[in-house]
């Protein structure tokens, strides 16, 4: 066998360095690459977590759909249903006042406003009417507020004058 001459030996050493070379960075952008795909899927893996929340929402507000519903149905019929007031004597539900001046601002009065009117004006306070009418105080302060703007009224006395010029209660209570 011939002896390689050292020209022809330091290339051979130049090319396997630079293939060594090209290898080290093959490997590399495969560890690259794999780390890239590690993150895809780490990406799907939360976006589909992320679509689970949104059905899971979903659902939710569709059972919170259908309570709001069966809750409304339940407080229609129960507005058809006439409730005992104080001392189980029925609420006045009024359909038209005393006089003609007071005709129009009672008919822009829902049932429940008109309720409410009534026991602020026999005296109640705004847990006992909550009471009375299966409503948090804050739905007889919200009824209350309308009631008031609705009839430009600014204060409890004046409701309770209204109510006595209006007929909702006898004028000797």
């Amino acid at each position: 066998m011939k002896k390689k001459q050292p020209a022809r030996q330091a290339a051979d050493e130049s090319r396997i360095a630079r293939a060594e070379l090209r290898a080290g960075q093959a490997e590399a952008r495969t560890e690259q690459a794999k780390t890239r795909a590690e993150a895809a899927e780490t990406r799907t893996e939360q976006a589909e977590t992320r679509t689970d929340l949104a059905k899971t929402r979903t659902e939710q507000a569709e059972s919170r759909t259908e309570q709001a519903e069966t809750a409304l149905q339940n407080l229609v019929e129960r507005e058809a249903i006439p409730r005992p007031g104080i001392l189980g004597r029925p609420l006045k539900i009024i359909s038209a006042p005393v006089t003609a001046d007071w005709k129009a601002p009672l008919e822009r009065l829902t049932i429940r406003q008109r309720e409410i009117l009534q026991l602020i004006a026999e005296g109640q306070n705004t847990k006992q009417i909550g009471g009375i009418l299966k409503v948090s105080p804050k739905t007889v302060e919200y009824h209350r507020m309308k009631l008031m703007a609705g009839l430009d009224l600014h204060d409890i006395p004046g409701l309770v004058r209204f109510a006595l010029r209006a007929g909702l209660i006898p004028q000797g209570s």
